[in-house]
């Protein structure tokens, strides 16, 4: 069983690093794929937020950065889609998701609008200006939960499925496609996009490692001892999940944000993929 869920740690960490175009550096730390923000915008004061909100990810940047790690993307994730845009017509909308779309080139963040439907009961009428979003904006990023723990959503599923032949037909080269994902059974709060979404407050932060140079070292090192590479891998994932709490933990007392220990990197759950 150990052997088992060794191997699947590393399918799961090749698979996350094939996934990312930046060059494999020298460094023995992971890299830090995402530092991703969650944010409640009011329209009338959105830049403000963001700037805010820049300033608190930007700290942790440079935290990790000071401490020898690279730092891929700072992201940030609104309140979900419908929530965002309430009250505003198709056109005002889509043309608050331009501002939106390159405000994040101009600051240098990526943009996540959560899911254009997060119940299977939510109107469907979203989903069309998520189409034309995601045909026209190149960066806006955004999802569909098609399962919780009420069931399968099925007039989700159908739903999705129209969005992405749409998008597919209609953004250039069809890449329109790629900042979109459809989940199940995702929690919220997640650093990583395009499923990312929250339906809290905002103020909050999570950290995301990209780790797969950390478990090949030790499988390279460890030549197919199961037991040994299981105590170097819990070894080695605790260190950097502890480094990230200590920065998660000193910007939080800093700011007021609150830091969140995410299925990713938190120590917890580093070492239940470890230790299984």
């Amino acid at each position: 069983m150990k052997r088992m869920i060794l191997a699947f740690v590393l399918v799961v960490s090749v698979q996350t690093a094939a996934q990312t175009s930046s060059a494999p550096t020298a460094s023995s730390n992971p890299k830090v794929r995402a530092i991703t923000g969650f944010v409640r915008l009011d329209r009338a004061t959105y830049q403000k937020q963001i700037a805010d909100a820049l300033v608190v990810l930007r700290r942790v940047k440079a935290e990790f950065e000071s401490s020898g790690y690279g730092v891929e993307t700072v992201r940030l994730t609104t309140q979900p889609l419908a929530e965002l845009v309430a009250g505003m017509s198709e056109e005002q909308a889509l043309a608050f998701l331009a501002q939106l779309d390159e405000l994040s080139v101009k600051e240098n963040f990526l943009p996540n609008v959560g899911p254009g439907m997060l119940r299977d009961t939510d109107d469907p009428a979203v989903m069309h200006l998520l189409e034309r979003a995601l045909s026209t904006l190149p960066n806006i990023e955004a999802s569909t939960i098609i399962a919780d723990e009420s069931g399968i959503h099925w007039r989700t599923i159908r739903r999705t499925a129209a969005l992405v032949k749409y998008v597919s037909e209609h953004s250039p080269r069809s890449q329109g496609t790629f900042n979109f994902t459809t989940t199940a059974m995702l929690k919220p709060f997640t650093p990583f996009f395009p499923g990312s979404y929250h339906t809290g407050a905002g103020r909050q932060f999570a950290i995301g490692f990209e780790g797969a140079n950390v478990v090949g070292d030790i499988f390279a090192k460890d030549k197919g001892n199961a037991d040994t590479a299981i105590a170097d891998l819990t070894a080695a994932l605790t260190k950097h999940a502890s480094v990230a709490a200590a920065v998660g933990k000193k910007v939080a007392a800093e700011t007021g944000w609150a830091y969140l220990s995410s299925r990713a990197c938190g120590p917890r759950n580093f070492m239940k993929i470890a230790q299984s």
